[in-house]
């Protein structure tokens, strides 16, 4: 007989530059404690690179192959997509689909693009941004701040300045 486990934990949605950013910072295994993980295949594509010139994984490839090997990531796809995301956001995106899995299943959408956090703001869908996330890590004990200062300055290449002195600014 197989034993389903329920969790209590919130489920979240990531999309690849989400993931990339938690990823290269070293802090994904928190994401396993604190959240149930969802992607959609269309991110899976983008993280795994499916193409035919790659040239060799990366290391947000290989956890994340490493993670779905072990069924602690788990794929699921939307039903519809919501006429309002096709409006608004790219044709057949990673973050258009995991939007509309947020929606669908009440999920918070974890992305790190501007467009979809702009879209999330106005139409009040819970999503995190990997400076949430690492404010949400220093609130559970998990990150010092020092660490999170660091962390924050690793990502000024990667996501946009104003939501790192959004982060900067908790701290002052």
């Amino acid at each position: 007989m197989v034993k389903t486990v329920i969790s209590n934990k919130p489920k979240i949605v990531i999309d690849a530059s989400f993931w990339i950013n938690v990823v290269y910072l070293d802090i994904e295994s928190y994401l396993l404690k604190y959240f149930d993980i969802y992607f959609v295949q269309k991110v899976e594509s983008e993280i795994l690179n499916e193409s035919e010139h790659k040239i060799y994984n990366t290391r947000d490839m290989d956890v994340y192959s490493k993670l779905k090997d072990i069924r602690l990531i788990k794929i699921r796809e939307p039903k519809n997509i919501p006429k309002k995301l096709l409006d608004n956001l790219q044709y057949d995106s990673g973050e258009l689909y995991c939007i509309a899995l947020g929606i669908e299943d009440n999920m918070i959408v974890a992305t790190d693009d501007k467009g979809p956090i702009s879209f999330c703001k106005i139409n009040n869908i819970p999503f995190m941004t990997s400076i949430d996330y690492i404010l949400y890590l220093y609130n559970t004990k998990e990150l010092t701040k020092k660490r999170c200062l660091i962390l924050f300055n690793m990502l000024n290449k990667n996501i946009s300045k104003k939501f790192i002195e959004i982060g900067k600014k908790y701290f002052k």
